[in-house]
């Protein structure tokens, strides 16, 4: 005798369980197994809750950063330091800005040119920086 587990009936319950497990971000996975069926059913029933649930979150999440980033914030509350964080987070992630420096260690006439790494080296270049930092190579 074979089991077969009764047909799932949606129900309001069970969509806004769905769509608040997926706006804090479970994974479809869980939230199945969490409601107690597979992801291909929670798709068949539930498929608008899934898509839109996490696009909704994201969104208000998305316009609560971008009005602390753009100063809005302050007539709520925010501080300015809230607000240049939440700019600083918003260059970064969505305008691709980053907290680098690059140095270089060039000379225009070559002088202070990043040697060649000691791998590369033939034994005469190899024997060649010694002598120039005052090792004599033969001692070696």
């Amino acid at each position: 005798m074979t089991y077969t587990q009764p047909p799932h009936i949606p129900t309001d319950k069970i969509r806004a369980e769905i769509i608040a497990l997926r706006s804090y971000g479970v994974p479809i996975k869980e939230v199945a197994a969490y409601i107690g069926i597979d992801d291909k059913t929670m798709y068949k029933y539930y498929r608008t809750e899934l898509e839109q649930s996490a696009m909704k979150a994201n969104a208000r999440v998305g316009k609560f950063l971008y009005e602390a980033a753009s100063g809005q914030a302050m007539r709520d509350g925010a501080s300015y330091s809230d607000c240049v964080r939440a700019a600083m987070f918003w260059a970064k992630t969505r305008m691709g800005w980053r907290e680098t420096q690059v140095i270089d260690n060039k000379s225009s006439d070559g002088s202070m040119s990043p040697a060649k790494p000691v791998k590369d080296m033939t034994k005469e270049e190899l024997e060649t920086e010694l002598r120039a930092i005052g090792v004599d190579p033969s001692k070696l």
